[in-house]
Parts: C-alpha cells; sequence; structure tokens
C-alpha cells in the first residue's frame, strides 16, 4: 500500500485529501490571522526598543564624541580666529546636548550631574585659553577633562548596553512565541491527521516528508549562504513524483551555487588578504583567484589596477620626497656654513685688529733701535695667545654645527648659552641688547646641538629683521622656565612682529620673506623638524606687544 501511494502523483494525493486540506485550511487561516497579529505587536516592541538604543546613539553619544574632539582641537588651535570658531561649534553641540538630557526621561540623576560637570571643565579649558594659560589648558584637556569623559561614556554605554539587551529579549521573545504558535499549528494538524482514513494519513504522511526533505534541504542551503553551515547535503527522496523531480533540479542548483560561493569565497579572501598586506604597507602582491562572478572579476580587476597605480603613485612620491629632503638638507648645510662664516669673521675681527696694533708696535720699536729678544718673545707670545683664540674659535663652532648620532640628556640653559656664544660678536656689533632670564633650568633628553641650532637661527632671524626694519635700541629676550611637563623657553624681540597674512606660513619649507637671494626659507622649517619630529616638542610664533615671541616645549 505504502509503496502504491509512493507512486502516485500529487493530483491524485490532493484529491484524496481534499477534503482534510479544507478543515486544515480553515483552522491555518485562523491561526495565521493569529500570528500576524502577534508578529505586529512583537515587531512594534522590537522596533520601539531599537529605536531607543539608536537615538541614545545618534542624539548623545555620538555629539559628545565631536564635543571631546572639538575641546580638543580648541586647544592645539594656532590663532584665535580659528579658535573662536571652535568655541562656536562647541556651543553648538553643548545646546544640543543639554536638550538631549533634559529632555529624555531615561536619564537618571548620576548622568545628568557627571554631564554638568564635564561641562564645566570644557568651560574651564576656555578660561584657561582666554587668560592665555596655554598649558593650564592642555593639562586640563588631557586629565581631568578626559577622565570626566570617560566616565560619562562608560554610563551611557551601560545604558546603551541595558537598550540592547532589552531590544535582544525582545527579540528571543518574539522568536520563542513563533515557534510556540508553530508548534501549535502542527499539534493541530497532527489531531486532523488522527481522525482521517489510514489511507488519508499515509498519503499525507507521505506528501509532507517529501516537502519536510525539501524544506530542510532548502533550510541547509540557505543557512550555508548565511555562513551557519560549511556543507549542503542532497535532497534524498524514495518517491517517484514530482517532489522527487523538484528535488533532482535543486540539487544540480544548489552543487552549482555552491562551487559559485566557493569560488567567491576564495577570491573575497584573497582580496582581503591582499587589503590587510596594502594596510601593512606591502603593495607587492596580487589577486590571482579565478571566479565565475562577473562582478567580482570587475572588481578583481579593478583592485589589482588601483594597487598597480598606488605603488606608481607612492614610489614616485617617495623618491620625490628623498629628492625634496636633500635638497633641503643640503640648503641648511649652506645656509647654516654662510651663518658661522659670518658669526666667524665677527669673533675674529677684534683679536685680529689686536695682531695688527702689534705688528705696527713690533715696527716702531724696530725704528727707534729698542727692539731685542726679550721684546721679540713678549710680543710673539701675546700673538700666539690671540691665534689659539681665534683658533679655539674655529673648533668651538665646528663642535656646535656637529650632528649628534644619539639623544643625551642637557641642560636647556647651557644649549641656549652656547647659541649665544655664537652669535654674541654679531649682536654687539649690530648695537643687539640680549637679556637672560632664567627662572628654572632643566634637563631634556634630546640631541643638545641641534637644540642649540634652532635657539641660533631665531635669533639670527631676528638679527636680520633689525637691521632689515632699522629697529631704534634692539632688544632679544630670553626666558628659561619649567611647566609641568614641559622645559619651556620663550624667545621675544621688539622687531615690530610678523604679518598676520603669513603668521601661520613661516615654518613652511622655502617660505621667506625676504628677497630670493637673500634667504632660502629652509630655517624655520628645519628647526620645527628638530623640535616635533626629532625631540617631540611643539614649536610656535606669535605676535606679543611690539615684537613676535617664539615658544619652544620640549618633554622634561
Amino acid at each position: 500500500m505504502i509503496k502504491f501511494i509512493k507512486k502516485m502523483n500529487i493530483k491524485i494525493k490532493l484529491g484524496i485529501l481534499f477534503l482534510i486540506l479544507c478543515v486544515s485550511i480553515a483552522i491555518l487561516g485562523y491561526k495565521t490571522i493569529v500570528i500576524s497579529e502577534d508578529n505586529k505587536n512583537t515587531l512594534k516592541e522590537v522596533h520601539s526598543k531599537s529605536q531607543a538604543v539608536l537615538s541614545l546613539q545618534n542624539n548623545v553619544i555620538t555629539p559628545l564624541y565631536s564635543l571631546r574632539q572639538l575641546n580638543q582641537s580648541l586647544v592645539m588651535a594656532p590663532n584665535k580666529q580659528i579658535r573662536r570658531k571652535i568655541e562656536e561649534d562647541i556651543n553648538k553641540i553643548e545646546l544640543d546636548l543639554d536638550k538631549n538630557f533634559k529632555n529624555t526621561k531615561r536619564f537618571s540623576l548620576k548622568i545628568f550631574e557627571m554631564w554638568e560637570s564635564y561641562k564645566k571643565h570644557i568651560h574651564q579649558t576656555k578660561q584657561y585659553l582666554d587668560e592665555e594659560f596655554e598649558e593650564g589648558a592642555y593639562i586640563n584637556v588631557t586629565t581631568i577633562n578626559k577622565k570626566q569623559f570617560d566616565l560619562l561614556i562608560i554610563e551611557l554605554l551601560n545604558l546603551q548596553k541595558t537598550s540592547l539587551n532589552n531590544s535582544s529579549i525582545a527579540y528571543n521573545d518574539a522568536v520563542t512565541k513563533t515557534k510556540e504558535i508553530k508548534l501549535e499549528i502542527f499539534l493541530s494538524i497532527a489531531i486532523l491527521f488522527s481522525f482521517a482514513v489510514i489511507i488519508g494519513w499515509l498519503i499525507s504522511s507521505n506528501i509532507l516528508n517529501s516537502i519536510y526533505k525539501v524544506q530542510n534541504g532548502l533550510n541547509d542551503f540557505f543557512k550555508y549562504l548565511n555562513d551557519k553551515k560549511t556543507k549542503v547535503s542532497k535532497i534524498e527522496l524514495s518517491t517517484e513524483d514530482e517532489f522527487k523531480q523538484m528535488a533532482t533540479i535543486i540539487n544540480e542548483n544548489v552543487q552549482l551555487i555552491s562551487n559559485n560561493i566557493e569560488q567567491n569565497e576564495a577570491l573575497i579572501k584573497d582580496a582581503t588578504k591582499i587589503l590587510e598586506n596594502i594596510k601593512c604597507g606591502n603593495l607587492g602582491t596580487r589577486i590571482n583567484q579565478e571566479t565565475n562572478n562577473e562582478s567580482l572579476n570587475e572588481l578583481k580587476i579593478m583592485i589589482n589596477d588601483m594597487i598597480e597605480n598606488l605603488e606608481d603613485k607612492i614610489q614616485r612620491e617617495i623618491d620625490q620626497r628623498l629628492e625634496q629632503e636633500q635638497i633641503l638638507i643640503q640648503q641648511s648645510k649652506l645656509a647654516s656654513m654662510g651663518e658661522m662664516i659670518g658669526n666667524i669673521a665677527h669673533q675674529w675681527r677684534q683679536p685680529l685688529a689686536q695682531i695688527s696694533a702689534i705688528h705696527m708696535n713690533m715696527k716702531v720699536t724696530y725704528d727707534f733701535n729698542k727692539f731685542d729678544k726679550k721684546y721679540l718673545d713678549e710680543k710673539i707670545k701675546e700673538a700666539n695667545t690671540l691665534t689659539s683664540y681665534m683658533s679655539q674659535t674655529i673648533n668651538d663652532f665646528q663642535n656646535f654645527f656637529k650632528p649628534q648620532g644619539e639623544k643625551e640628556l642637557f641642560s636647556i640653559k647651557k644649549a641656549c648659552e652656547d647659541a649665544f656664544y655664537i652669535i654674541e660678536s654679531s649682536l654687539k656689533y649690530h648695537g643687539i641688547n640680549l637679556e637672560f632670564d632664567v627662572i628654572e633650568d632643566s634637563e631634556v633628553l634630546g640631541y643638545k646641538n641641534e637644540y642649540s641650532q634652532v635657539i641660533l637661527n631665531i635669533l639670527s632671524n631676528a638679527k636680520d629683521i633689525f637691521l632689515e626694519r632699522k629697529i631704534e635700541s634692539p632688544k632679544i629676550k630670553i626666558e628659561i622656565k619649567v611647566g609641568e611637563n614641559y622645559s619651556i623657553v620663550k624667545i621675544q624681540d621688539n622687531a615690530g612682529g610678523v604679518e598676520k597674512s603669513i603668521l601661520d606660513k613661516i615654518f613652511e619649507p622655502y617660505f621667506t620673506t625676504r628677497h630670493k637671494t637673500q634667504g632660502t626659507g629652509i630655517g624655520l622649517y628645519m628647526a620645527k623638524n628638530i623640535i616635533e619630529r626629532n625631540m617631540q616638542g611643539f614649536i610656535n610664533v606669535r605676535n606679543f606687544e611690539n615684537g613676535a615671541l617664539f615658544t619652544i616645549k620640549v618633554l622634561k
């Protein structure tokens, strides 16, 4: 009997089950309506809880991170105009966050008080900046302000986590309820079948068995597509009806799709690995995996072409940068050599005059017949003393400009004094007064000669501006002090300051305010590289009173 039923086609089987199906359809229709209503309510609940999570992220957490970033940018702003623009953005975000914290009922009093505390620290940073206490603003942002921000974010993330858990619970409840309703439907069908004639039960069992096998086979395939299974099983049916034909067609297509998916996955993995290599700086690999998917093949070709172009561009950029760096280094050496020769000339001016006076004195003594061996020895000793001083000057200048291979602990005061020694004679010759104000000295780890060259470059630039503008009573003041984390040197002159239009450009390579035959524009660029790249410090300039004020900060 069972074998006979298996050989029937679907039309005969469905005809026999018509009456049973009518009753089943009525019951299933009712159950469908119930399921639809339940699912609608469940989806509304899940949607509501998901919206709460999204609102918290978009209206509070994301703006709060933006506020933190703007607060940090406010401290690092190079001028007041940019700082005012950042303050406007901060005020706007702060107002929006105030509304959200006050209007949303789900925030606890603790979170609201933490937000108010964080705002106070932001306002404290602004106050420090208004008082030009930049160091205090920086410390406030990186310590107290950051700690309060982290505490507030942790509380908000915990609240977000709770909302996500509620949403997950609602979703799991919906899934559980759906399964329960399915089970109820299956039980109803089983009860109906239990009252049917034996033939109806056999036929329905045969049909359902085939349907379930096809369904399970398709579910396995869908799980495979969703990466929940690594292998797809074939649909095996013992019948000879339409389900058998359907299963055969499905198996053939599933196998074909599985092969294509495996090829696609292999290509995607290959592409991902290539992109990871690119991220690590390795541009030597290419995607070689083949696939039947035309879009992925086009993507493969596009990625390979992009890697080729990127590799060419990077290589050209590297070559260009290396060439520019070599040019800058060479020009810097030439500029330093010119400065050194000029300063040596000023250092030698007085001893050369003294040697000339010794020669004249010896000639006059000889003309008056008072020239004897004792007198000759004295004059030779005086001349030797002066030439030894001149030779020592050369050694001092050579040591000053000698590059250092390793970092060392050095005194900021000593480094500034070395720079002053090099240019002292030139400053005195031009009547420029240099004032040292050592509030507190400190030792830093870095390159002493390079640091001294930065100081020398700023002093030399100030001297040139004094001469160019013909400033009366020119004066340079060097102030050395210690902050909480930094050793600070401030160099101020009374040469009239820097024009606002070029204030942000003076540290750029090749930028100079002098005629192209009088300057290369690389001095301050190299100074910025030495302080910020080689010694991880900061250097900036601003106009103060009737001159320019350079500030150099290096970690203690």
